[in-house]
């Protein structure tokens, strides 16, 4: 029995000790999506006008008017599509490497190129066989606008020269909080926007194309970053939950193992106070 009580008691401080990193973790990962979020309403400005922009010229001219080949819908002879596939570079965050996973399987082939950013990615595509040609970190803290250069200037090596068709990213769009989804982002060629309002008039010098040409790579920058934000912002949520639940599970168990203590303790004195009862009773006859 002495033994028995021992290893619960190993047992209570092992839960305690995850219950105590998980809730620092929890509060870590809930710091670091107020960052986020503040990046994010900080940069929205810029990126919906240079969207809004794009896809102002592109409901204000026929595509067969805009020269930029990063319109061009290639399907005939091309097959080939150049992938990013984001994530974070730890785990413990629930089912969100499972989600962009599962995503990734469905919808590229060992055929496609693959970009891996976050160490996940590249030890998941490697692992199944895709054809990985380039691997980015996705970094413990919110990414720099600095960073996305070299993982763009890939699509504008292939794409350019006319190797894919198109280029997608896989990653988790951040909602809010509670939900985040896995989803697959069409960057090029650019699609009009069917939901996209027209306001007002405006004047292009020296022609919308010349400015859409320009235009583009700012884009494309703008897009992704958005794209990287809430890539992180959703692995931060994820991990909150993730060791919220860890938290309370370990607590859960803690306060399980103290009443099984408790009662095997009390068991105990309670037998040894009974033995003691009938030795004296033995000696009294």
């Amino acid at each position: 029995m002495a033994e028995s009580l021992q290893q619960v008691k190993k047992r209570i401080k092992t839960a305690n000790s995850i219950a105590q990193i998980s809730k620092a973790m929890e509060m870590i990962a809930a710091s670091k999506i107020k960052k986020a979020q503040n990046a994010v309403e900080k940069n929205r400005p810029y990126a919906e006008r240079v969207k809004y922009i794009v896809q102002k010229i592109l409901a204000e001219n026929n595509e067969n008017t805009l020269s930029s080949y990063f319109l061009e819908i290639r399907k005939k002879n091309i097959n080939n599509k150049l992938v990013y596939v984001i994530s974070p570079d730890k785990g413990l965050c629930g089912g969100l490497l499972a989600n962009v996973f599962k995503q990734v399987s469905q919808n590229v082939s060992k055929k496609d190129y693959v970009v891996a950013i976050g160490k996940k990615a590249q030890n998941f595509c490697v692992k199944n066989g895709y054809n990985v040609i380039a691997s980015f970190n996705m970094g413990t803290i919110f990414p720099k606008y600095a960073d996305i250069f070299p993982m763009l200037k890939i699509i504008q090596e292939l794409y350019s020269e006319k190797k894919v068709s198109s280029v997608e990213v896989i990653y988790t769009y951040f909602k809010n909080r509670l939900v985040q989804e896995p989803v697959i982002k069409v960057l090029a060629p650019i699609q009009k926007d069917e939901n996209f309002i027209n306001k007002g008039d405006h004047l292009f010098e020296p022609s919308s194309s010349e400015v859409l040409e320009s235009l583009i790579p700012y884009y494309f920058e703008v897009v992704f970053y958005d794209i990287l934000m809430n890539a992180y912002a959703s692995e931060q949520a994820a991990r909150m939950a993730s060791m919220s639940n860890a938290k309370e599970n370990a607590n859960e168990i803690s306060s399980s193992l103290t009443m099984v203590y408790n009662k095997s303790r009390q068991e105990k004195i309670t037998n040894e106070i009974l033995d003691l009862a009938n030795g004296q009773i033995k000696n009294m006859i």
